[in-house]
């Protein structure tokens, strides 16, 4: 007793994200991403991108499975398992090189 000692914490940067992720992400509409037919891509390409929730704008890492001139459809994974999609701004989206660590 009488001494002050910090235990490890799992407030991780993913833990944090967790609760803010819970809604859905908030998705472009139609007309913005700005084609009718949208073939998928011929293989997922890992990015890291901008994904805006209703709390707030995080960067996850992400993998791009289809796009147009000006959006791309990101799909990726809450720690819990759940997969969640959305269009964004292509400018908010970069290709992750190979090996690169995630942040």
């Amino acid at each position: 007793m009488g001494q002050n000692r910090r235990y490890g914490s799992d407030l991780t940067d993913l833990a944090i994200y967790e609760v803010v992720l819970r809604p859905a992400p908030i998705s472009l509409t139609p007309e913005e991403v700005g084609a009718a037919d949208i073939p998928p891509a011929p293989s997922p390409v890992d990015v890291t991108a901008w994904v805006r929730f209703p709390e707030a704008s995080v960067e996850v890492r992400a993998r791009a499975i289809a796009w147009t001139d000006r959006a791309v459809q990101i799909e990726f994974e809450l720690r819990d398992g759940q997969t969640r999609r959305a269009w964004v701004w292509a400018s908010a989206v970069r290709r992750v090189e190979p090996g690169e660590r995630r942040r």
